[in-house]
């Protein structure tokens, strides 16, 4: 059995060997400095060659000592965890046979503690589960815009609710906006549409009602100009192009109701007014903002009885069955002042007198704010808010 060779032992032998080297190296040197009378050449090469022999040998002897110094790093043991800290194994319970397979629920997500949307209160349970799609191809979850025309600051954002985006099946979002402007930038067109939750094709309505809107409304526009603006003709071949729609899809129009206001803002006057006309068939609401008063308040649309122990959500009017139904007015934006147009998804959650967040959003958009800003505070959490939410928000800005 070997033994094994240790650090001190190379330490030990290291100056005994250097010793014995200068040793052999002095009496060489002596030796060649001697003169011989016979045999010198042969005397002085034997002298150089014991050098290098007792160097060579010092130099092998060496290397045994440092190699098993360096060994122990290298068989050392891994170390073993302190026992004070446990050691976690995940354990997989064997399934029963006989149990049928149970369909996995969503996870419910840690809520974000950052400021990427406002939350009110305690939230809605729905806002921390995942976003599910639709079966069939829908519009985006998500739509934004910005813009200016003349005088006017526009933002526009809408989302889909989380009532609807972490079903099983999701729904598709069925608000639609669409914001427009006359060839020559004299008007701002909006239109805002909210698709009925019991008609199965209704976010295919909203698309369409809020896009033929701003269409027709310009066409209505070159016509006869913002004073003979016409609710009756406008609603009136909206509805008829939702019913074409239906009919080509092979459905009711029921299938595809919806609910609309529209908008259309002229370029403010010599004192910076602006005059606005606003049309509105279903709980879509129009609201202003004073830039001193802290409120938003409402201005147009069909009110909801907040007295009731329970809210309805049940409409006077839609499209495409009673265009007939819609109902007009005027109204004046002085200059810093905004003009909103939003769905009930947020309608509903500023007329609630019992929550801040009418406050907060009058405060959080006293002035235009980037798109991606706005886009979240219409993705707001607060409890039982759970509708799609759209908002369309002008600010008049005064001459243009």
């Amino acid at each position: 059995m070997s033994r094994e060779v240790s650090p001190r032992d190379g330490a030990t032998h290291g100056p005994l060997r250097a010793v014995l080297f200068l040793a052999v190296v002095i009496g060489a040197f002596a030796e060649v400095s001697t003169p011989h009378q016979r045999y010198g050449p042969l005397v002085d090469m034997l002298a150089l060659t014991a050098v290098g022999v007792v160097g060579a040998a010092a130099v092998l002897a060496s290397e045994p000592a440092a190699a098993p110094a360096r060994q122990p790093d290298r068989l050392a043991p891994e170390p073993r965890p302190p026992a004070a800290v446990p050691v976690c194994r995940y354990v997989t319970a064997p399934a029963t046979p006989q149990s049928p397979p149970t369909r996995p629920r969503p996870l419910l997500r840690e809520r974000p503690t950052d400021l990427s949307v406002p939350r009110f209160g305690d939230g809605a349970r729905a806002q921390g589960y995942p976003w599910v799609l639709p079966e069939r191809t829908v519009q985006n979850g998500i739509a934004a815009d910005e813009a200016t025309v003349g005088a006017f600051t526009l933002r526009a954002a809408s989302v889909i609710g989380p009532g609807h985006r972490c079903g099983e099946p999701a729904e598709p979002r069925q608000d639609s906006y669409r914001i427009g402007r006359s060839p020559d930038s004299r008007y701002s067109i909006v239109a805002v549409a909210d698709g009925l939750s019991s008609a199965a094709w209704s976010d295919a309505g909203a698309i369409t009602a809020s896009s033929q809107a701003v269409t027709l409304l310009r066409e209505q526009i070159g016509a006869v100009g913002f004073d003979g603006l016409d609710t009756k003709e406008l609603y009136g071949r909206i509805a008829e192009s939702i019913a074409g729609h239906a009919s080509g899809r092979g459905i009711a129009t029921s299938h595809m109701a919806t609910v609309l206001i529209t908008a259309v803002l002229a370029e403010p006057d010599a004192n910076g007014v602006a005059q606005v006309w606003i049309a509105w068939l279903g709980d879509s609401s129009a609201w202003t903002l004073d830039p001193q008063v802290p409120l938003w308040r409402f201005s147009a649309g069909e009110a909801k009885d907040r007295t009731a122990a329970v809210v309805s959500n049940e409409v006077a009017g839609r499209l495409p069955d009673t265009p007939q139904l819609a109902r007009e007015r005027y109204l004046t934006l002085a200059p810093g002042a905004a003009l909103a147009l939003v769905t009930d998804g947020i309608g509903d959650a500023w007329a609630d007198p019992a929550g801040n967040v009418n406050e907060y959003f009058a405060n959080a958009w006293r002035s235009p704010v980037p798109a991606t800003r706005f886009t979240a505070d219409v993705g707001f959490d607060a409890p039982q808010c759970l509708d799609d939410r759209t908002a369309v928000v002008i600010w008049n800005g005064g001459r243009a």
